[in-house]
């Protein structure tokens, strides 16, 4: 079972001058409504299905099944971390929220309105509240443009700032926010570091004063040291504007210290889901629980004598799922029900919900 991660300690800038760009930034937020105060984002029975074609006449022949019937919903402030196993459909989820995909069915409500009934006109301007902040900052930062035009693409074509002096005040204070020095702002991204390109996809990010924001790997490439101020930096800054998160990645004990609650995806559904503390003491799912005994923990003595379970074998095809359970290929504890009936997702009470048929009969060794 994996420890509790202590608060890491990262130089952040905090003081009278960032303060005051905060403060800023919060009056221009606008009010939220009492009845939205809770709950910003909620998400019903997504599914996300790419086609399968064939032929000369692109014949839709399959269908990768990347998200299968999803649900969730977030409170206003909190952050939603989504963990799994590369090609679980996590990274998925967050573009559908976003928009980058037209989904295949069911339903996202931000503030009460649904996304997928959305025009592009009218998501177009709603990208001023939701943003999303990319895996690979070599990748999203374009290399011609210089670290200003990156950070004012956004602010220009929703004509949030007017005037070059506004322009150059607004880069100023965003560079500052995340530790860079305003002089950079003439530089290109290929003369920063990853963890400094990080920083300008975040900010980026932030430029708009957003309410929610998608982290999709967002330090899965970076030094562990790096890993702990990007962290670091999201938690203030969260902290500070009360921006919503989604925090899609790998590493368990990364996604434990920043979220409050917790979805385990496996090809494409969510097994389990509750809080972050809840998750790590007491996992009920089987997958979950192989993918907290396969974190490292930072005592070499409690490491190594604490049992390991193994996950023989692949995950399956998201084209061809197994007809019961997703995960019944792999599990040790499957029988006959589990290949024939898909367990529902069901809360087992406080707010922890589990797709499994062996958790309500305690008769899984180990799971509670």
């Amino acid at each position: 079972m994996a420890e509790k991660i202590k608060s890491t300690s990262v130089e952040l800038p905090i003081g009278g001058e960032t303060k005051e760009i905060i403060d800023e930034r919060i009056k221009k937020q606008a009010p939220v409504p009492k009845e939205l105060e809770k709950q910003i984002l909620k998400v019903d029975h997504l599914k996300m299905y790419f086609p399968v074609t064939k032929g000369l006449l692109a014949r839709q022949v399959a269908a990768v099944k990347a998200v299968d019937d999803v649900s969730f919903s977030i409170k206003r402030g909190e952050t939603l971390g989504i963990v799994g196993e590369s090609g679980s459909g996590k990274s998925t989820v967050g573009n559908c929220i976003v928009r980058n995909y037209n989904i295949t069915d069911g339903q996202i409500f931000y503030n009460n309105q649904d996304l997928s009934k959305l025009g592009k006109g009218e998501m177009r301007k709603l990208r001023k509240e939701v943003q999303m902040i990319t895996q690979d900052p070599y990748a999203s930062l374009d290399p011609r443009m210089t670290i200003s035009d990156i950070i004012l693409e956004g602010p220009r074509i929703h004509k949030t700032v007017r005037g070059k002096e506004e322009e150059r005040e607004l880069v100023g204070q965003m560079l500052e926010l995340v530790g860079l020095n305003r002089s950079f702002k003439d530089r290109h991204p290929h003369e920063f570091s990853g963890g400094q390109r990080q920083r300008i996809s975040i900010v980026r990010g932030l430029a708009l004063n957003p309410a929610f924001i998608v982290c999709d790997e967002v330090v899965s490439a970076l030094d562990v040291s790096i890993q702990a101020q990007i962290v670091g930096l999201l938690m203030h800054i969260q902290e500070e504007l009360d921006i919503t998160y989604i925090f899609i990645g790998h590493d368990l004990s990364v996604v434990r210290h920043i979220s409050h609650n917790v979805a385990v995806m496996y090809l494409g559904k969510i097994m389990e889901l509750t809080s972050s503390d809840a998750l790590y003491k007491t996992p009920l799912h089987p997958y979950t629980q192989a993918l907290i005994s396969a974190a490292p923990i930072p005592n070499p003595t409690v490491d190594r004598g604490r049992e390991r379970i193994l996950l023989k074998g692949e995950i399956p095809s998201p084209i061809n799922p197994p007809q019961g359970c997703n995960f019944c290929t792999r599990c040790k504890y499957a029988d006959e029900q589990c290949m024939q009936e898909e367990p529902e997702f069901l809360d087992v009470g406080g707010g922890h919900f589990v797709a499994c048929h062996k958790v309500p009969g305690t008769n899984m060794k180990g799971g509670h």
